[in-house]
């Protein structure tokens, strides 16, 4: 964003003069109530002082038009956005419990936030086991999940059982649940409806440390 170019005292005031009036009565002053006001006998002498402040683009004028001084407003800079976001970890949760509760929280991940396409409901969590390694996902890797309480067929969420988080595919039957491995050697975990579920996210990413 470009800086203006500094104004001089007189400039300020008139300047000032300027925005006070036009914020008040909703309409900018004429050259002779500017030069009224500052005593300034002279329209040429005004006129000098307006030239500068639309040099220094402070404001903008129609020429032959008696109120036809514009303010150029400043843009406000933004506050830019973090380039990184700080993740949840999630760690045990109780029976009961949304996955989220702040006592199963156990820390935080910092990762950028392109990673994540800028998403601000996301939560991370520690893989255990080898059920899912077809997928890509192994033993200790951390999975990125969107935080949703519904899925399509076929994608990989964090489900809730009771008191455990699994991660498996999502394939909703008319009267149960089943979620799938991605590892021939499970077979799938089947929910039927007094069995306590809940899904908590859509896997969307996976951090591996390399040792």
């Amino acid at each position: 964003m470009k800086t203006k170019a500094k104004l001089t005292e007189r400039q300020q005031e008139i300047y000032d003069f300027i925005k006070e009036s036009t914020l008040k009565s909703n309409m900018p002053p004429t050259v002779r109530e500017i030069g009224d006001h500052f005593n300034i006998s002279s329209t040429n002498g005004v006129r000098s002082v307006l030239a500068v402040l639309i040099k220094k683009g402070y404001i903008n004028r129609t020429p032959r038009l008696s109120r036809g001084i514009e303010i150029i407003e400043t843009p406000i800079k933004n506050n830019p956005e973090p380039l990184i976001l700080e993740v949840p970890i999630v760690g045990s949760a109780a029976a009961g419990e949304p996955i989220l509760a702040v006592q199963n929280i156990e820390g935080t991940v910092t990762v950028d936030r392109d990673f994540l396409a800028n998403r601000k409901d996301v939560f991370a969590l520690h893989v255990k086991g080898d059920s899912m390694i077809n997928a890509g996902i192994f033993n200790g890797d951390l999975i990125f999940a969107k935080e949703q309480k519904t899925a399509e067929y076929g994608e990989i969420i964090v489900a809730q059982i009771e008191d455990e988080a699994t991660i498996k595919y999502f394939h909703p039957k008319t009267d149960w649940i089943e979620l799938h491995a991605a590892n021939p050697k499970y077979e799938p975990i089947i929910v039927k409806p007094e069995k306590p579920f809940s899904i908590a996210g859509r896997v969307i990413g996976i951090m591996r440390k390399i040792s």
